[in-house]
C-alpha cells in the first residue's frame, strides 16, 4: 500500500518524486523495476517497513518500522566507474544529516556513531555503460537498532538526534543534491577529500577482509577511483575496491 506523493510533498526537497510504501519487501527491487521502466532522475522508494531488506553481499538488512529504509534512483550522462563516486557522496549526505558528534565514515559504504553502525548504503547500477541509472539503497537507524549483529550497533534516539525518519530523509536528500552537485562540477577529488576528513580509523592499523585473504596493515588513503590505501607491515601498498574492514 503507498501514501500518495501528493500528501507528503511537503516533506522533500522540491524536484524528488517520492513514492512511500507501509511494507515491501525490499525498496531496491522496486527502485530496480522503476529503473528499467524509465522512472526519472531523483526517483526515491521509502518504506516504513521491508520485509527483505538487503544490505552487502545479500546480508540481510533489519527493518522494523520507525528507522528510514530508502532507495534513490539517480541517471548519469557518465561512465558507470564515474556513477561509482557517488557512493561517498552518499555516505557524506548520511553525515550530514545525522550531524552529531563522533560521526565518522567507515569505507565503503557504514556511518558510524562512536564506533558503531548507524546506516548503511547499498550501491546497485544498470543500464547503458555511458549513462546508467544508478541506486543507492540506504537505511539509517532511527529510532531503534538490531542486537547480535557482527558489528557493535547503536541508533539516533539513543545518541541524541531525535529527529524522526521523515526529517532524517529530507535532510539526506538535501544534502546529496548538495555533493552531487559539487561532483558535477568539480568531480571526485574534493568529494574523496570531504570524505578521508571524516573517516573512521584513517592512520590506524586495520585488517581488511576479501574473498580468499586477509590484508593487515594501516589506513593510508583513498585512490583516484575511491579504493582503499593500506600499507602493510613490509612497506607493501594494497589497492583494496572491495572487502570487510575491520580495526584492529
Amino acid at each position: 500500500m503507498t501514501t500518495t506523493p501528493g500528501s507528503e510533498a511537503n516533506l522533500y526537497p522540491p524536484g524528488w518524486a517520492v513514492q512511500r510504501f507501509d511494507t515491501v519487501g525490499s525498496t531496491m527491487d522496486i527502485a530496480r523495476d522503476l529503473a528499467d521502466h524509465n522512472a526519472p532522475d531523483r526517483t526515491v522508494i521509502r518504506a516504513d517497513i521491508q520485509t527483505g531488506g538487503r544490505g552487502r553481499y545479500g546480508r540481510q538488512w533489519f527493518s522494523e518500522p520507525g528507522n528510514l529504509y530508502m532507495s534513490l534512483l539517480l541517471r548519469e550522462n557518465r561512465s558507470l566507474a564515474d556513477c561509482a563516486q557517488l557512493s561517498f557522496a552518499a555516505a557524506l549526505a548520511l553525515y550530514d544529516a545525522i550531524a552529531l558528534p563522533g560521526t565518522t565514515l567507515k569505507w565503503p559504504n557504514d556511518v558510524l556513531i562512536g564506533g558503531k553502525k548507524t546506516a548503511g548504503i547499498l550501491l546497485e547500477a544498470g543500464g547503458p555503460v555511458s549513462s546508467p541509472w544508478l541506486l543507492i539503497g540506504m537505511g539509517v537507524n532511527v529510532a531503534h537498532h538490531p542486537d547480535g549483529s557482527p558489528y557493535p550497533a547503536t541508533h539516533l534516539a539513543q545518541e541524541g538526534n531525535m529527529h524522526d525518519a521523515d526529517a532524517v530523509c529530507r535532510a539526506v536528500l538535501e544534502s546529496i543534491d548538495h555533493w552531487r552537485e559539487i561532483w558535477h562540477k568539480q568531480g571526485a577529488t574534493p568529494i574523496h577529500a570531504a570524505w578521508l576528513d571524516k573517516a573512521h580509523g584513517r592512520g590506524q592499523d586495520i585488517r581488511v577482509r576479501l574473498s580468499s585473504k586477509e590484508i593487515r596493515g594501516r589506513f593510508e588513503t583513498l585512490d583516484a577511483d575511491g579504493a582503499l590505501v593500506v600499507l602493510d607491515e613490509a612497506g607493501t601498498r594494497h589497492r583494496i575496491s572491495a572487502g570487510d574492514v575491520f580495526f584492529a
